[in-house]
């Protein structure tokens, strides 16, 4: 049986489209489930053993910064997509490789407080608290503490109101 030029290109971009389509079956779940634990996987940046996160927090896909401290994420506390807290910093006197490396070891530590709602792409940089069921509002640079059940938003986050606490 002859199969001209045309029925070859033909045949060929069936089986290609076929061939596609099955790809794309078994690949799709595959890609939904990578991007389902991009969105729910921390970022550690250094010493995994000064993250301490309580099992109650939800951190979503936080980037920590360990570098020059410890950071502490207490219960039921939750972030939103894409928060940043950094304890890192570097020598702004120093030059070339020296402020590339000159990075403080210590001293730099973050406290997210009981119940803290972290907001999305806010960004946290030690050393500071966030007290208790305190807001940090969306986009939020956080650079000094911020008092137990406050409000904060804005770039330096500053208190917009507070939150009524709750009867003992």
């Amino acid at each position: 049986m002859d199969v001209d030029a045309q029925q070859q290109q033909e045949i060929v971009a069936l089986v290609e489209e076929r061939v596609a389509a099955e790809v794309e079956a078994r690949l799709a779940p595959l890609v939904a489930e990578a991007v389902q634990h991009a969105l729910w996987s921390p970022r550690v940046y250094g010493d995994e053993r000064k993250l301490h996160l309580h099992p109650t927090a939800v951190v979503n896909d936080a980037l920590f910064n360990l570098s020059s401290g410890e950071i502490t994420v207490e219960e039921y506390a939750f972030f939103g997509h894409g928060v940043s807290i950094l304890t890192g910093t570097h020598d702004i006197t120093l030059f070339d490789r020296e402020r590339q490396v000159g990075v403080p070891k210590s001293g730099r530590d973050v406290v997210i407080g009981r119940g803290a709602w972290v907001s999305t792409n806010a960004l946290v940089l030690g050393p500071c608290r966030i007290g208790e069921h305190a807001v940090v509002a969306a986009g939020s640079l956080v650079r000094a503490d911020v008092p137990p059940y406050a409000v904060v938003g804005g770039v330096p986050a500053r208190v917009l109101s507070t939150i009524t606490q709750r009867p003992s």
